[in-house]
């Protein structure tokens, strides 16, 4: 396996090395090692870095297509996942179809009027009766003069067994009228297994690439070194946070008579109030808006439809901010453009593995250039350009901190 180039390809996205070390077979890491010497020319690493160093475009074309590689991987997971549950399902309706039918066949001898019928139900009760009488004797037994043991070795062996057997058929007897179980405890356990084998899987790989010789730093265009960051904040955390900045940007209620977007309070027009409450509404609605209701709107109309949530942290920002601030297909076409992928203003798989692919910190640098770029070519960037450009460096600021990583050496 050559770990070299797959080390170069961590550079460029990290997230590659969950899926190789979740591939038994190997087959991702060959597919990644394949995509470097197809996109550098070279099977040799310190040649192939070399050819990212010097050639941006090359470092693009490889981060795409490791993002479609990170993309089929994990449709390949998904649909094992899908594969494992269907098995796991039909192993439970075949234990619970045994149980009906049983259940079905005893109802049916009980109609004919079948002495047989009553079977089940008095070996049950012995079962019952037999299990908690034993249990409430051995509970209740006083111990032998001066605190010896009651009963001697061998008849303590039988009435151990006696309780075993007692036992399993109990639990048959709660199988076959209540039903079991096992099946949510069987599914723990093969769960438990998958998670131990893949943390196995995880270190070894990890084990491995901190042998391989490191990634030279490069210059930003190309290649960057490898790090790996802890559990962040959730999404709601991460919506309440970049809710919080992009409203004191808004700030509260305006009516600027050069403003397109007429009156508007907490960033919500009036167009947009209207259309959110089904009814035309007036400039005092506006003024009144409340902070609850522009923050559902905020969630419904911009952060769900442009997948903010899906976004990495300070991504999620600069593309939740600009979509507030100038529409949500321009801001997600901005995204798709300098991540690399067609600009069709949805946001999709491939948008979301070419995006995770990038350097979060020199994608935001991009974004920002891009939007910046777009209010100068307004016609009334010389009224609000100063406060869009500030707005800009502020969101700027506030993504690069949320995006910091913790890094984590490569090499002990």
């Amino acid at each position: 396996m050559a770990f070299p180039l797959i080390a170069i390809a961590a550079s460029l996205a990290p997230e590659i090395i969950r899926l190789i070390a979740g591939d038994r077979a190997g087959t991702v890491a060959g597919t990644v090692a394949e995509a470097v010497r197809q996109v550098t020319g070279t099977e040799d690493p310190a040649a192939a870095r070399a050819a990212l160093a010097a050639d941006a475009e090359k470092a693009g074309a490889l981060r795409i297509r490791l993002a479609e590689i990170t993309l089929a991987g994990e449709r390949l997971s998904a649909e094992r996942e899908t594969g494992l549950r269907s098995a796991e399902m039909e192993a439970l309706r075949a234990t619970l179809g045994d149980t009906q039918s049983a259940r079905a066949s005893m109802a049916e001898m009980l109609r004919g009027g079948s002495r047989l019928a009553w079977g089940p139900a008095t070996v049950s009760t012995l079962v019952v009766l037999g299990f908690f009488a034993i249990l409430i004797l051995l509970v209740t037994l006083d111990a032998g003069p001066g605190g010896a043991a009651r009963f001697d070795p061998q008849v303590a062996s039988i009435i151990n067994i006696t309780v075993g057997a007692l036992g399993a058929a109990f639990a048959a007897v709660v199988n076959f009228w209540i039903g079991s179980s096992q099946s949510a405890r069987d599914k723990d356990a093969m769960v438990g297994r998958l998670h131990d084998a893949q943390t196995q899987q995880v270190q070894t790989a990890m084990a491995t690439l901190r042998e391989a010789a490191p990634v030279p730093a490069l210059r930003p265009a190309a290649l960057s070194p490898v790090s790996f960051t802890t559990a962040g904040p959730s999404a709601e955390d991460r919506f309440e946070a970049c809710l919080e900045l992009m409203l004191t940007a808004e700030g509260g209620f305006v009516n600027h008579p050069a403003d397109p977007g007429g009156a508007t309070n907490l960033g919500i027009t009036r167009r947009t109030l209207s259309e959110f409450r089904e009814a035309e509404v007036t400039v005092e609605d506006v003024r009144r808006l409340t902070r609850a209701e522009a923050r559902e709107i905020y969630r419904a109309r911009y952060w769900t439809p442009m997948r903010c949530a899906d976004l990495p942290a300070g991504i999620d920002l600069m593309v939740f901010d600009f979509g507030v601030n100038a529409g949500p297909g321009r801001s997600v076409r901005l995204l798709q453009r300098h991540a690399g992928v067609a600009a069709d203003g949805s946001v999709g798989p491939i948008t979301l593995a070419a995006v995770r692919a990038c350097r979060a910190p020199e994608l935001i640098e991009r974004l920002a250039e891009g939007r910046l770029a777009y209010y100068r070519g307004l016609d009334t960037f010389p009224t609000f350009g100063l406060g869009w450009t500030r707005r800009v460096d502020q969101a700027r600021q506030a993504a690069l901190s949320m995006a910091e990583p913790v890094p984590v050496p490569m090499v002990a």
